[in-house]
């Protein structure tokens, strides 16, 4: 009986209700919806990639700025080390033809005379090598321009030594001084009976009883001197 009862309440409960009567049927229950999803964490995982983006790019942008700042300073130095090879130097004031320039001054170790400076190598190369021994010091093996430099250099010469001059006859079969000062027969120094040999290309300075010089091989390893201008100050 009382489940009986209870399906007729139920069933009381949903028929429609006869017209002027005051009970009121329960509304159907809602279905349940979700509320919408917020937008606010998409933003902020948004905002924050193009944070972590923008940091990326500034730090990068700092790399690159400090990396071109550096090789910049570095050929910089290169250059700076290129053009001053000689970093100490022995000076003297003189009267100089060149204004503003008191001062003129040869490499340390370097004699000096007239507008020149020279250096005696105590290695022995050939005379190829003793060239580019020169030339990497900016200078060049010795040109002999008179006989006042003829002697001077002499006086430094260790008799027991050969020494390369900056002539030979490599290039066009004649004599030919390496910084294209032309041959002169009038200032030449050479020992009696000599140049002798055509397969002798290059010219040294050596001692038989008085300094002269000698063709020979440009293979031998010998001594040699280097010649360059004065710098002034």
């Amino acid at each position: 009986m009382t489940t009986e009862s209870n399906y007729s309440e139920v069933r009381f409960k949903t028929e429609p209700q006869p017209s002027g009567t005051t009970s009121q049927v329960p509304a159907a229950p809602k279905d349940r919806t979700s509320p919408p999803k917020s937008n606010t964490g998409c933003l902020k995982l948004l905002l924050v990639s193009l944070l972590i983006l923008l940091l990326l790019k500034i730090l990068f942008l700092i790399v690159t700025i400090s990396f071109f700042q550096k090789y910049s300073n570095l050929v910089q130095e290169e250059k700076f080390t290129l053009e001053l090879t000689h970093t100490m130097l022995e000076c003297k004031k003189e009267n100089s033809t060149m204004e503003g320039k008191s001062w003129s001054c040869c490499p340390k170790n370097w004699n000096p005379f007239g507008s020149n400076c020279y250096f005696f190598s105590s290695e022995e190369k050939n005379w190829t090598d003793s060239e580019k021994h020169c030339a990497e010091m900016q200078a060049h093996l010795l040109v002999v321009d008179s006989k006042e430099e003829e002697d001077f250099i002499e006086n430094n010469l260790n008799e027991d030594h050969v020494y390369y001059l900056g002539l030979s006859d490599l290039k066009n079969g004649h004599w030919e001084w390496v910084n294209d000062t032309p041959y002169n027969q009038s200032v030449t120094f050479w020992h009696q009976n000599e140049p002798n040999n055509d397969y002798e290309h290059c010219v040294t300075l050596d001692f038989r009883c008085e300094w002269g010089w000698n063709d020979m091989s440009c293979n031998e390893p010998e001594h040699s001197i280097c010649e360059m201008l004065k710098i002034y100050l």
